[in-house]
């Protein structure tokens, strides 16, 4: 195949390969729009509070309005305590302190939402209790789950405590994420494009190179090499006439010299 040919070919195929990947952008961009209806739905199962104090690293308390009596705190599901373990006492401060740091980043003086676990796994709460904890998942106002950033990011450990749907992030959160996805796959194609063609132009040099018969000139090209030789054939016709001019008159003065001499 010549190196043309496989050019165009390559260059079809990446520019196939980079529709395709802008498709699914957009049929990604249109199912986010589309799921309105569906996070009106997780909304409904949601409870927003604004959180204040940060307790330790999984636990929070946040304000009621409806209970001001009584402080309630959520506590972060499937997520277990910091443990020391072999850490000295410095070492485990320090790392304690990081991670209610990074939980405060999220909550502190922050409108959440968030939504309790099984029944089953909720502490047992006095009728008369002035404290009341809730275990479940916590996420910010625009649907990141805080649960699982804090365990992405290092700062506690998981545990399996209960099983639940919506632990990732929701709503606009979610939507962005699955925007990101769908540029990070039309930028992967594109470098592959751009990896094909440059492919494709190195092999086409190296036949070239390699004395392969390469297109030739066009018609364009035909005319302007035709036009360059009338130019020196013209040149060369000029300088011969020219000389045999010079010639000639030599000749006649070379006469009348004679004339003279006689």
């Amino acid at each position: 195949m010549k190196a043309g040919l496989r050019f165009i070919v390559v260059a079809a195929f990446a520019a196939v390969v980079v529709s395709r990947a802008e498709e699914e952008a957009k049929s990604d961009e249109a199912a986010a729009e589309g799921e309105a209806d569906v996070a009106k739905s997780v909304m409904e199962g949601l409870t927003i509070n604004m959180a204040s104090e940060v307790i330790d690293s999984r636990t929070f308390m946040i304000r009621d309005t409806h209970h001001a009596s009584v402080k309630k705190y959520i506590r972060l599901g499937n997520v277990k305590p910091i443990e020391k373990g072999s850490m000295s006492d410095e070492e485990y401060q320090e790392r304690e302190e990081a991670a209610k740091n990074a939980l405060a980043q999220f909550v502190d003086k922050q409108m959440i939402f968030w939504k309790a676990g099984p029944d089953e796994l909720q502490p047992e709460q006095a009728e008369d209790a002035e404290e009341e904890t809730i275990v479940g998942d916590v996420w910010t106002i625009d649907g990141r789950h805080i649960n699982g950033v804090l365990l992405k990011a290092g700062h506690v450990e998981s545990v399996k405590e209960y099983e639940s749907e919506l632990a990732r992030d929701i709503l606009s959160a979610e939507a962005d994420e699955k925007k990101r996805d769908s540029y990070k796959k039309l930028e992967e194609a594109l470098r592959e494009q751009n990896e094909a063609k440059k492919a494709a132009q190195e092999a086409e040099e190296e036949e070239e190179e390699d004395g392969e018969p390469v297109e030739g000139i066009g018609f364009g090209g035909w005319i302007g090499l035709l036009m360059l030789v009338a130019l020196v054939v013209g040149a060369a016709t000029n300088f011969g006439q020219g000389r045999k001019k010079r010639t000639n008159l030599n000749k006649k003065l070379t006469f009348w010299d004679k004339l003279k001499g006689n």
